[in-house]
C-alpha cells in the first residue's frame, strides 16, 4: 500500500470515531434537556422562579388538598408525636412535592 492510501484509511477511520463520539454527545445533551425540563416543570409547581408576563401553575398543595386517607392519618400520627421533619418527609416522597409546599402543607395540618 501506498502511503496516500494508509492516509485515506487513517482519515476514515478517525471519522468514523469522530461520528461516534457526536452520536454519543447528542444522545447526552438530549437526556440533559430532558433532565433540566424535568426540573423546570418541578420547580415551576414548587415555587420555583416566576418570568413576568407567564402565569405560574398553582402549587400541587393548592391544586389538589385532598391527601389519600391513609397518608393523612400517617401524617396527623406522626404530627401528633412530634415528628414534623418526618411528616414533611413522608408527604415529599407522596406527594412528589418541594420541600418548601410539604411544609406549607403540614403547617396548614397543624393549624387545623
Amino acid at each position: 500500500m501506498e502511503n496516500t492510501e494508509w492516509i485515506s484509511i487513517t482519515a476514515l477511520v478517525l471519522a468514523m470515531l469522530l461520528l461516534l463520539r457526536v452520536f454519543s454527545l447528542n444522545r447526552r445533551v438530549k437526556d440533559l434537556e430532558s433532565q433540566l425540563e424535568r426540573i423546570d416543570s418541578r420547580s415551576a409547581m414548587g415555587g420555583g422562579i416566576i418570568k413576568p408576563g407567564i402565569d405560574a401553575p398553582a402549587p400541587l398543595y393548592a391544586q389538589n388538598m385532598e391527601v389519600a386517607p391513609d397518608l393523612e392519618r400517617r401524617l396527623r400520627l406522626l404530627l401528633a408525636e412530634g415528628k414534623k421533619i418526618q411528616t414533611i418527609k413522608v408527604l415529599r416522597e407522596a406527594r412528589d412535592l418541594s420541600l418548601k409546599d410539604a411544609k406549607n402543607y403540614v403547617d396548614r395540618m397543624e393549624q387545623s
